[in-house]
């Protein structure tokens, strides 16, 4: 899986919209959108954001394998 559909299915699986997530971690809704599309990847300050966040590793997110 690719960290794009992983960030989309953990944000899906929360109710939350893209604009509510790039508000959550401080990015605009466009790098949210680019990220869920695999057009650029999230940089490390971002990905440990979105890990906490989502409560995964950052190993999970940052190969979009995620177990659970």
């Amino acid at each position: 899986m690719f960290i794009g559909k992983a960030l989309r299915e953990l944000r899906i699986e929360r109710e939350m919209s893209q604009t509510e997530l790039s508000e959550e971690i401080n990015v605009r809704s466009s790098t949210v959108s680019r990220w869920e599309s695999d057009r650029a990847r999230p940089n490390i300050e971002s990905l440990m954001k979105l890990a906490t966040l989502f409560g995964v590793t950052l190993e999970e997110l940052a190969n979009g394998e995620l177990t659970a």
